[in-house]
């Protein structure tokens, strides 16, 4: 998954290259060595790690000038940024993709969102190490970098409001509050993996293998122990919470 998101098909003459206005040919080059920069990018923090990033390097990979790529990404930080950037937009399409509101259990929507972030990781050990463990000493996102992370955590947040609503689950904790636990416990369990067990898939490894684990500690704790119609009680209990402040 190296390649940026596009949003939707191109028109026809863009895919052939036929009536191509200049303008738009111009625009069309240089996407393609934006994507290129930010592949071979990709590459080297893969091979030598998120913080060994080196524009000369990228540059030589993808066959230009290092002065070239500067006309790109003026910084090593840009890139950094365009990379962060990307890395939340991926998670968030998969995550959506998921479909995690329409669970049937609260188990099952838990041990889907772990599992994701584990095989996220697993998949894209660059991105989200930069999105998730900020591993480069001084980077730090731009303001649309931060606006679409606070996209993904409004994302997240408002699936597991509707388990709440739904009543697959009832924590005694507010609904902030239960994100904000979820999203530890993935983050440690995805990075304990990739630390030790890379290798291996989602299921397996001494931290991979411990999702069932994790769900049935949720469960326990959180699962709603007299389900009843879809939403029923759901909004109320998610104000009293807010109100109690957990």
């Amino acid at each position: 998954m190296l390649a940026p998101l596009t949003s939707g098909d191109a028109p026809a003459a863009v895919k052939t290259g036929a009536l191509l206005q200049p303008a738009a040919r111009r625009e069309r080059n240089r996407q393609e060595m934006v994507d290129g920069i930010l592949a071979a990018a990709r590459t080297q923090m893969r091979e030598e790690g998120v913080a060994a990033l080196n524009l000369n390097e990228v540059a030589r990979r993808v066959g230009v000038t290092t002065p070239a790529l500067y006309r790109y990404f003026p910084s090593k930080m840009a890139v950094y940024d365009a990379l962060f950037e990307l890395g939340t937009r991926l998670y968030v399409e998969e995550f959506r993709a998921l479909n995690l509101g329409e669970a049937p259990t609260g188990a099952a929507a838990i041990r889907s969102a772990l599992e994701h972030q584990l095989d996220f990781a697993l998949r894209n050990p660059d991105l989200y190490q930069l999105v998730l463990q900020r591993p480069v000493p001084g980077f730090v996102p731009s303001p649309q970098g931060l606006a679409e992370a606070a996209r993904a955590e409004q994302v997240a947040g408002e699936v597991i409001a509707g388990w709440i609503d739904r009543g697959l689950l009832a924590p005694r904790v507010a609904p902030d509050r239960l994100f904000l636990l979820l999203a530890a416990v993935a983050e440690g369990l995805a990075s304990a993996h990739l630390a030790n067990d890379p290798g291996l898939p989602v299921g397996e490894g001494r931290f991979g293998s411990l999702v069932p684990d994790a769900v049935r500690l949720f469960d326990t704790v959180w699962a709603s122990r007299v389900p009843g119609p879809k939403g029923r009680g759901g909004a109320q209990r998610r104000a009293r919470l807010k109100r109690e402040g957990g």
